[in-house]
């Protein structure tokens, strides 16, 4: 196979919310759908249900995990695929966020979602986030190419092109296609800015994680390498290993700052090289910051970080479903582009904001896809 400068907060705001309000109008599009039954011959000659299996990176119970899932089994559904009437699915957890986060675990885990795709013999596979997508449609396309088992992806933060399967954004031309991850900055930014005009400065945080790999690495390339107008001056993207480092530059920058960006920040080590909670991390950061977070995940608000304006995976959960549908239908997955769906939620937390004595404007508040009244447990 072949591999084939700065404008005015209220400028940049009203850039951002037509980003925003076009993500929002194009997602919710496919809700406008009516229900149309499938032609018979797109179902299984002998009267069988269609299998689907999803394989989550990471574990049971993560809001963003669950918030896919049932994105995609309603997209499904517009496009006239019901769950248990005209498909069955199966979910495999790999688990690799907090549990098996070594090579050889991550590698082993991807082994017994192989093995599962043996058993089940699913019609497509929906692999969710980059190392299901990796160790799992890759390793299984690159080893089965005669299978032609149609593969789709979404929560993706590497450029898929970098994997043989995948010639090209816009014709990925053989069994693997998907939905893009693009962390929204400009739009965090710009809603940060009109928030505060004042303050004009963030700085990123994350783990060591493949992930924060990932996400550091598009950010310096897609972001500080091209856009010229950042409502923000971005003044450090910081990573550490250790939970005694994230303490050290939280406490550096509060001076240094205006924002904190979190990026990621469950991958953190004690001083015995074990994973710190992701509740005690964010307890003593909460307890110790005084900028106002931006996270840009819906459940970094919902774990206690004041606000995310965030990509939302039910609404591109929704856009996987219905190309999921295309697929059973027969369409090839290689004649798909590979798309952002640009679908984006906006979140505060209000406890929060109550800590850091924000009173976020009505018309703002107004623009939230969801408010959470508390700082709690991170779900998993």
């Amino acid at each position: 196979m072949k591999k084939t400068q700065r404008k005015t907060c209220h400028v940049a705001f009203v850039m951002m919310l037509t980003l925003v309000f076009s993500c929002f109008a194009g997602c919710e599009k496919a809700e406008e759908i009516s229900f149309v039954s499938r032609k018979e011959e797109a179902k299984k000659v002998d009267g069988t249900l269609k299998k689907i299996l999803i394989v989550h990176s990471y574990h049971q119970g993560l809001g963003w995990n669950e918030d896919t899932e049932r994105g995609v089994v309603e997209g499904l559904k517009m496009s006239g695929y019901v769950l248990d009437k005209d498909y069955q699915m199966k979910k495999f957890y790999m688990d690799t966020k907090i549990t098996y986060v070594t090579p050889q675990q991550i590698k082993e885990r991807a082994d017994k979602a192989i093995k599962l795709i043996e058993e089940f013999k699913p019609d497509l596979v929906i692999v969710n986030d980059d190392n299901a997508l990796k160790y799992v449609a890759v390793t299984y396309a690159m080893e089965n190419p005669q299978r032609k088992l149609p593969f789709l992806f979404t929560g993706i933060n590497c450029d898929p092109t970098i994997y043989e399967p995948v010639e090209s954004l816009e014709n990925p031309g053989h069994y693997i296609t998907g939905a893009l991850e693009r962390f929204p900055y400009y739009q965090s930014f710009s809603l940060a800015r009109k928030i505060f005009p004042d303050k004009k400065r963030v700085f990123l945080m994350g783990d060591s994680s493949p992930s924060a790999d990932f996400i550091v690495q598009a950010f310096k390339k897609r972001y500080l390498g091209t856009v010229k107008d950042s409502p923000l001056e971005v003044v450090a993207v910081v990573q550490v290993k250790t939970f005694k480092e994230w303490k050290e530059k939280i406490k550096e920058y509060q001076d240094k700052a205006d924002f904190l960006g979190i990026i990621t920040y469950y991958q953190l080590l004690d001083e015995h090289d074990r994973f710190v909670h992701a509740w005690e991390v964010l307890s003593w950061t909460i307890n110790h910051n005084r900028l106002p977070e931006l996270g840009f995940l819906l459940f970094h608000s919902e774990d206690g970080f004041w606000m995310s304006v965030g990509v939302s995976p039910l609404k591109t959960g929704r856009y996987v479903g219905k190309i999921a549908g295309d697929i059973l239908d027969g369409k090839d997955p290689g004649a798909i582009p590979v798309v952002d769906p640009r679908c984006v939620d906006i979140a505060f937390n209000l406890e929060r904001s109550n800590m850091l004595g924000i009173k976020i404007p009505v018309d703002i508040l107004n623009m939230a896809t969801v408010t959470y009244k508390e700082i709690k447990r991170p779900r998993f």
